[in-house]
């Protein structure tokens, strides 16, 4: 046998195959360990119609008869589930449910006492700067997935998976031998394999023929009916498919390894996010998969899609700035960006039906393709800032009350398209989008230090400068353009500032041009009526800056200077040639590019330079999120 690379076909093109392959993965890590061979390095690669998992160093047949049994996963122990084991003589060991569920609501109470900037995950993910954290006992990092076990209401199932292996400790070298040749080449047979474990379990008088009920919780698109291909035929589907009992066994594995399930704020419904890799170290997936989860909260359905790519990023930079300062033994990243290791997640959404879930869509969420390269501490920082911005901004969507209505759904949904499109078309509509909910939020609120947050330029630039190396389309051409740059501070000047001078300052100098960038983006598709849309806008722009230039020198008596202008907060004006100069761009780039870009940067603030205002764009208080994201998925529910 001897083998070093071993191969798991995917058969379902879901999550299930992602977390057959983990768990096998996770296996053959265990197998190392405990014969004393380094364990560290083995590497999980998407080979396209299966994935090859690669060994440090190969299992021998005579490693095998030096192993000692081992446990893959441990039961689920609750009152109920250990009464049932008792009742058949047996003692139920495993995972504590009731006190780790203690342990975590205790730990919560304690969360919600301490300061707000610990109460964030930001304070998770740089625990060695945040002291307090260390002194609660957190909860076993394995709770969410046992609650899911429980509340889906697959316990007795999953523990009968578990057990099984246990029990059969005397057999683990066979059942062992029997996975490394199912998995030892491409096109994996499987009944075969299952024709060798019956005859194995006839030789020594193990019960059932080796096939139990695929679980939807690991086999999101299995369940009654969903063999057949027709729906009116779902009714007369007779129960669940079968799958060997072993390669169940390898899911659950994986499930604890590569997945995190949520509960849906608001709701009983779950979701479950699947990592799907592209190349990854086994051990870089589990520690990268740990600290996502803890950093990554419960929230709403849409919103919790974007927080699941955002919040990985997130854990992604972390990793990689550690093993840039050194911090870490093995730089496992080197030469590698976010998109090179994984995909993104497979999201399984499960609906509570009452006395039981069912699958009701399963949907691929990409990861940030635009994160800038991260090959120093200095480039690592400043891509967490890029990604700390869009958080921000996505924490924000909510109304008064802390839901998200029909407005704040749209925003979402339009940048859950960027996240998973991979298209700038669907950001532009975003933060147009974005714009006018800007305005109409900020207007509402008169505390500017709740106000919420815009755009950076710099964060625009990198979405920009990361699609134009993808595209060869230099988009910066754009925004790096004079007459551009004066248009975008006309159209701030019109819009974000004269809103906050009116608003906090009762200053009404210049007209608030609330819907300016809708506006313009409803006459960006022909460029004709894009320019005129522009022309207008900035004609009334130059009268208005004219009349109270006029208004000022009438008031002194004398010719304007520019410290005048600059006392009386009076903006500057846009001269023809920036107008030709945007005609040139449309020329070379579309209405549709320059409008989308114009409306961006027009609604957005420029980090390096102080706004008229005194800085009332970084006014907004975002360190601590409110209490509903610090639930803890807790739950009575008990099959």
């Amino acid at each position: 046998m001897d083998a070093q690379h071993y191969y798991v076909d995917k058969t379902s093109d879901t999550s299930a195959d992602t977390l057959l392959a983990v768990g096998f993965a996770s296996l053959l890590s265990e197998v190392l360990r405990k014969v004393n061979k380094p364990s560290k390095g083995i590497v999980i690669r998407d080979a396209g119609p299966y994935y090859e998992i690669q060994l440090p160093i190969p299992v021998t047949e005579s490693d095998l008869q030096h192993l000692e049994p081992f446990s893959m996963t441990f039961p689920l122990v609750t009152e109920k589930q250990a009464d049932k084991q008792a009742k058949q003589g047996l003692k139920l060991d495993g995972f504590p449910y009731q006190e780790q569920q203690e342990i975590s609501k205790a730990y919560y109470e304690k969360l919600r006492k301490l300061p707000p900037e610990y109460r964030t995950p930001e304070a998770r993910l740089n625990k060695s700067q945040s002291p307090l954290l260390a002194d609660i006992q957190q909860p076993d990092p394995k709770l969410g997935h046992y609650q899911a076990i429980n509340q889906m209401k697959i316990a007795s199932s999953f523990n009968d998976l578990a057990q099984r292996w246990l029990y059969l400790e005397h057999l683990q070298l066979e059942h062992i031998h029997l996975l490394l040749t199912l998995f030892s080449s491409p096109n994996n047979d499987i009944p075969a394999a299952v024709v060798t474990y019956q005859k194995l379990a006839k030789e020594h008088g193990l019960k059932g023929n080796g096939l139990v009920t695929a679980l939807q919780i690991i086999n999101p698109t299995t369940g009654k009916g969903a063999n057949y291909t027709k729906a009116s035929e779902l009714a007369r589907a007779i129960g669940n498919q079968d799958s060997f009992w072993l390669l169940e066994l390898l899911k659950f594995v994986g499930f604890m390894d590569a997945a995190a399930p949520y509960i849906v704020r608001g709701s009983k419904d779950r979701k479950t996010y699947v990592l799907q890799p592209r190349i990854i170290e086994l051990s870089t997936l589990k520690g990268m998969m740990h600290d996502f989860r803890a950093v990554c909260w419960s929230s709403t359905a849409i919103k919790l899609d974007i927080m699941a790519s955002l919040r990985f990023a997130q854990t992604f930079i972390k990793h990689r700035e550690q093993a840039l300062r050194g911090e870490q033994e093995d730089d496992l990243f080197e030469g590698e960006q976010l998109y090179s290791i994984a995909h993104g997640f497979e999201a399984t959404f499960y609906k509570d039906m009452g006395s039981a879930y069912a699958t009701m869509n399963v949907a691929s969420i990409n990861l940030p393709h635009w994160l800038p390269p991260i090959v120093s501490p200095d480039s690592a920082e400043a891509a967490q800032q890029v990604v700390k911005e869009h958080l921000r901004i996505i924490q924000q969507i909510r109304n008064s009350k802390g839901e998200e209505g029909s407005e704040e759904f749209e925003l979402l949904r339009f940048y859950r398209d960027f996240l998973s499109g991979r298209d700038l078309r669907a950001f532009w509509k975003f933060t147009t989008a974005y714009s006018s909910y800007l305005i109409s939020q900020r207007e509402k609120e008169k505390d500017p230090k709740r106000y919420i947050s815009q755009f950076t330029t710099t964060g625009l630039e990198n979405i920009i400068e990361m699609n134009s190396l993808k595209t060869q389309k230099k988009l910066t051409d754009i925004t790096g353009n004079e007459g551009f740059k004066r248009i975008a501070y006309a159209i701030r000047q019109s819009t974000v500032i004269a809103q906050y001078r009116r608003s906090q300052q009762r200053d009404r100098t210049y007209e608030v041009r609330y819907g300016l960038g809708q506006e313009l983006m409803r006459e960006a598709r022909y460029s004709d009526k894009f320019i005129a849309a522009l022309s207008r806008f900035l004609q009334q722009y130059n009268a208005e800056t004219a009349r109270e230039e006029e208004k000022l020198a009438n008031k002194l008596a004398r010719t304007l200077t520019p410290h005048d202008r600059r006392a009386n907060k009076l903006r500057g004006s846009v001269a023809y040639t920036d107008i030709d100069a945007i005609a040139a761009l449309i020329d070379e780039f579309g209405s549709e590019q320059v409008c989308s870009l114009l409306v961006a940067y027009g609604y957005a603030r420029d980090p390096h330079k102080e706004s008229p205002e005194g800085s009332v764009d970084d006014l907004v208080d975002d360190t601590e999120l409110s209490s509903t994201d610090l639930e803890d998925n807790s739950s009575t529910d008990e099959e």
